[in-house]
């Protein structure tokens, strides 16, 4: 592509950094889109290049969700069923096949290419990635992508409002949300990455797992600054995944204060030594575990000063409209004196994983809930779950995966033992594919199996916070909230008391000036909200005050980083201004984490 053409494109960044090949063709910008709220599309063939019907269609830019500004699209009528198509020619490339990404489609994706079913995909924010190569044309190639939802909470949704919607719910999102890109492979191809570093030997270990077995080896260098550190191989031995091992005696590591990270150079080869696939890629070295009821990165204990944060966007609703949106983030969490967040209810775009790596924030990735347990909920948690670890497991940022929060789908697991069985058999499953990292199996309370004790609390005054901490301490077994009913700090038989506890949700002060609002709903935060930025501050102040002096904790995770629709909580407005002062923030943070092992 050349520089006139990348900067045309919306969001033209390559959009997978941990896997990157250098040959690729970004499908961003203006497609074609029709609304199918009668569900007319299949039977009348809209996917065949000469049925679509161009009558009533309109101009989207992708990837930005309809109904977003930045789309270009606003809805007339609510629907269930989107269509996109655009058309484009072959670039000249003399590989075997080709592959069409999709970052992200919200929900079940069906892909057409010049009127051929090319795959299905069901998930909202798992990537889609199909071989095309033998349905391809020199020029005028028909891609169409038909996009359903529910609103059903049988399905993992996240804070996208369906058939109910709770105070805490935003306006929800279907159809295409990141990047569509082809690039070419041979008919074999690296499909995904795994580096992990283990302090104690020094060794640094790269899994790369294909699309097929291979009778080949794998080849990989690791730089630091562009100069060589070292280079190992291994064989695939008739398998789709290898293992190269490296020793690097003199690491640089990665953490907030030194984000240092090393870039890797992956080539596939064939028996012949034949060049099968060319990757370049990257990785933090760091450990992380928790141990003797501390979490501790590279040996060291770490006190987690976090933000919740949802992870919208002004413009792009669930994607930001340039990657520097996602940078300036990042920078302003770390400015406010946090070295963590927990990403909330949404699988974060892989562009802003990379720039938390970049920049040094630490965070916990997590699934996005459905909140009706059913059969169907199990088995697509089940499925998606797994897809997102995979995906992710490589970035240096991630320290912790939150399975569960507050019970969400999974609301009678202390009486319903199918229920409790999910959660214990989740986190099981996330240390079977990521045995490197904590798993947090349920947020909140009603804690059963997990390797972090994290607990909410929006108590606010009177040192109701300190009281809540101690009675669990006393006994996991005592109330933490009334919310739907009586939840538990944990489940009978469940004894989480040796493990790091954080309080991974709490504060959620509301504050909003004249004109600032965004949401639909009434104003919605935890406790009264304060009228002006002074009362909001000493709230604050006094909340983190107390927050510091339990000695109980590991960290905590305020709530929250932006204000999002009705919810007026966050320490910024959605439009990323703050509403107190950016160092004052940073002063209280910072004080909360006095004398308890913080980050250098």
């Amino acid at each position: 592509m050349t520089d006139s053409s990348i900067r045309a494109l919306p969001r033209p960044e390559y959009p997978r950094p941990l896997l990157m090949r250098d040959q690729w063709l970004n499908l961003n910008g203006v497609w074609r889109f029709q609304p199918d709220p009668a569900e007319l599309g299949q039977a009348g063939l809209w996917y065949a290049p000469a049925q679509w019907p161009d009558d009533g269609a309109a101009d989207i830019t992708v990837p930005f969700a309809p109904g977003s500004q930045a789309s270009g699209i606003n809805w007339a009528e609510p629907t269930n069923v989107v269509w996109y198509r655009r058309v484009f020619d072959r670039p000249d490339w003399s590989a075997q096949d080709v592959l069409l990404n999709i970052g992200a489609c919200d929900y079940t994706t069906d892909v057409y290419l010049n009127g051929h079913h090319v795959c299905r995909h069901q998930g909202g924010y798992t990537p889609l990635q199909c071989s095309v190569g033998r349905f391809l044309k020199e020029t005028d190639n028909v891609l169409v992508v038909r996009a359903s939802d529910t609103d059903s909470w049988q399905q993992p949704r996240g804070k996208q409002a369906g058939d109910t919607r709770w105070p805490i719910d935003y306006d929800s999102v279907i159809g295409i949300w990141q990047t569509v890109w082809l690039e070419p492979t041979q008919e074999n191809y690296g499909h995904s990455i795994f580096s992990r570093y283990e302090l104690g030997s020094r060794e640094l270990k790269v899994t790369l797992t294909l699309a097929e077995q291979c009778q080949g080896s794998l080849e990989i260098e690791v730089f630091l600054d562009g100069a060589s550190v070292i280079l190992g191989q291994s064989a695939f031995a008739n398998r789709n995944e290898s293992t190269v091992t490296l020793r690097i005696d003199e690491p640089q590591l990665w953490s907030p204060g030194s984000p240092v990270l090393y870039d890797l150079s992956i080539k596939v080869l064939s028996e012949s030594g034949e060049l099968i696939d060319q990757i370049t890629s990257y990785t933090g070295l760091r450990e992380v575990r928790c141990e003797g009821g501390a979490v501790l990165l590279n040996g060291e204990p770490q006190y987690l000063k976090g933000a919740l944060d949802q992870g919208y966007f002004p413009g792009g609703w669930y994607t930001a409209q340039d990657d520097a949106a996602l940078r300036r983030d990042i920078e302003l969490t770390k400015a406010m004196g946090f070295n963590f967040v927990r990403k909330h209810q949404k699988l974060e775009d892989p562009r802003y994983l990379y720039w938390a790596d970049r920049l040094g924030l630490m965070l916990w990735a997590e699934m996005p809930a459905g909140r009706i347990f059913s059969t169907q909920l199990s088995q697509s948690w089940s499925e998606q779950w797994p897809r997102a670890v995979i995906r992710d497991r490589s970035h240096p940022s991630i320290v912790g995966w939150v399975v569960f929060n507050e019970s969400w789908g999974i609301w009678h697991q202390g009486e319903r033992a199918e229920q409790r069985h999910l959660a214990d058999a989740l986190y099981h499953l996330t240390k079977s594919l990521d045995p490197t990292r904590p798993v947090i199996g349920n947020d909140g309370w009603e804690f059963s199996t997990g390797d972090v004790w994290a607990v909410h609390s929006y108590e606010h005054g009177d040192g109701g916070l300190a009281r809540c901490i101690e009675g669990l301490i006393e006994s996991p077994q005592t109330q933490v909230t009334e919310i739907g009913r009586p939840r538990l700090g944990a489940l009978v038989g469940a004894d989480p008391r040796s493990l790091p506890m954080v309080l991974s949700e709490c504060g959620g002060i509301g504050f909003v000036d004249a004109g600032k609002r965004e949401g639909k709903e009434p104003d919605f935060a935890y406790g009264d909200i304060p009228k002006t930025a002074e009362q909001l501050l000493q709230i604050c102040q006094r909340l983190l005050a107390e927050i510091g002096g339990i000695p109980q904790l590991n960290g905590f995770v305020w709530t929250q980083l932006t204000d999002v629709q009705q919810e007026v909580n966050g320490l910024l407005y959605f439009d990323r201004r703050a509403k107190i002062p950016v160092e004052k923030i940073a002063d209280l943070v910072g004080n909360t984490a006095k004398n308890r092992g913080t980050l250098s």
